[in-house]
């Protein structure tokens, strides 16, 4: 093809918006959304936490390493870095406001409209994901770093191009005498120096610089995640198309046309409405797993360098914690489980219930079809295991489990000393088998 041909194709594409598709279940992404967007919630209440007790600590000199007490050079990183935090308190909690699951209540075929997503919904959305990333992971470079050259030249960098703009009443507030001479100081730099001049470094200047720096720092990521570190990348680069208005985001999200009403249990809606909660699902699964996978963990690493060991246990310990919670938590959502089920039961004219870990009970209708096999709830897919007769238990990693449509209890309904009598035998059992 030539440069003619590949304009007309573009041309084609770019004026005229393809059919409307919505390709998942709409309230299944309801659902995990809903469980997303609390623990998102929930990790930003214990990020709080943290920070405020950090905060309290690196306030204490007799708390600090030798280097970053007072009247030494790196002290003033004991006011940075909580400024650093909270500043990124802010961004987690715009993500947060941003990613709310839809309310349904009152909508039927006659507003269903109202549902629906377009430029506005996605720029802001998507504008909040690229505000979080970019300040997380940045922010995240600089308690790694914990280098004054580093630190200089991003907060130079940001007063520079706060500075071309600034109101009058607002630079009062912010340009005291002693940033108006750092700021001069770095204006007589040439372009070319900012990166490394006598008060500025940037050893890695792009994004994905960062990003590639802050994997191989921390130790505990394993090389799968490489694809972890790319999902990063990507998500960076999908919201700067977004962010900067870019040629495909502002046609895909402004031209809806004609979109038919789908509907579900919970009611009607649109296909805008679920590409938008599909993307919406997707950020929350990615920005979650960067909190626990890499920032909480650079945290833990500046706490390490900064705080005495014993002053720092409580806060490495809320750390951990929350890394436990948030990496726990987001396991349990689509998942592949197992159900143990009388073969008997299997084509019956019965309903199957089927317990999801994520709490909701799914209804496996007749005819039991394989299509079926999957959490209303949380996405989870399930695999049916047909045991014949009347088994009672199975024997699990996770102790013994009920086969569903067996004459038994549900086994933490036996009384206790049954429940004993059950575990001791799957011991028995066990050294036997071994």
């Amino acid at each position: 093809m030539n440069e003619i041909d590949i304009l007309n194709k573009l041309a084609s594409n770019l004026t005229e918006r393809k059919s409307v598709a919505a390709l998942s279940n709409y309230d299944v992404l309801c659902n995990n959304i809903l469980f997303s967007h609390d623990l998102l919630n929930k990790g930003l209440n214990y990020l709080k936490h943290i920070v405020s007790e950090l905060k309290s600590t690196l306030e204490n000199d007799d708390s600090l390493r030798c280097d970053y007490q007072s009247g030494n050079d790196r002290n003033s990183f004991s006011l940075i870095v909580p400024s650093l935090l909270s500043n990124d308190l802010e961004a987690i909690n715009k993500l947060f406001l941003q990613t709310a699951p839809d309310n349904r209540d009152g909508i039927d075929e006659n507003n269903v409209g109202e549902l629906h997503k377009g430029f506005v919904d996605y720029n802001n959305l998507v504008t909040a994901t690229r505000q979080f990333i970019d300040s997380l992971v940045t922010d995240a470079y600089q308690l790694q770093m914990l280098d004054p050259k580093e630190f200089n030249y991003h907060a130079l960098l940001s007063l520079n191009s706060f500075d071309k703009y600034a109101t009058k009443s607002i630079r009062q507030g912010l340009f005291n005498d002693e940033v108006e001479d750092s700021l001069s100081e770095f204006k007589q730099l040439g372009f070319r120096d900012w990166k490394n001049s006598n008060i500025t470094k940037c050893q890695h200047i792009n994004f994905a610089n960062k990003v590639d720096y802050l994997f191989s720092e921390l130790n505990h990521l394993a090389p799968e995640d490489d694809s972890f570190k790319d999902e990063i990348k990507n998500l960076f680069k999908f919201s700067s198309e977004f962010t900067h208005i870019g040629y495909i985001s502002t046609f895909f999200t402004s031209q809806s046309g004609s979109q038919p009403i789908f509907g579900s249990e919970q009611g009607p809606y649109l296909p805008s409405t679920e590409n938008f909660s599909e993307l919406k699902y997707q950020i929350l699964e990615s920005c979650i797993n960067f909190i626990f996978r890499v920032y909480a963990p650079s945290i833990k690493k500046c706490t390490t360098k900064m705080v005495l060991d014993d002053r720092s246990n409580s806060i490495i310990g809320n750390i951990d914690n929350l890394i436990t919670m948030l990496e726990h938590d987001i396991k349990t959502r689509n998942n592949n489980y197992f159900f143990f089920v009388c073969s008997s039961l299997i084509g019956s004219q019965n309903v199957i219930e089927l317990p999801c870990i994520c709490n909701h009970v799914n209804y496996w209708k007749p005819p039991h079809n394989n299509s079926d096999l999957f959490c209303m709830g949380c996405g989870s897919s399930y695999n049916i295991m047909g045991m014949e007769g009347d088994p009672g238990y199975i024997i699990t990693n996770n102790g013994p489990v009920k086969v569903i449509g067996s004459n038994v209890p549900d086994f933490q309904d036996l009384p206790l000393n049954e429940q004993q009598e059950l575990l001791k035998k799957m011991a028995e059992f066990s050294a036997n088998s071994n």
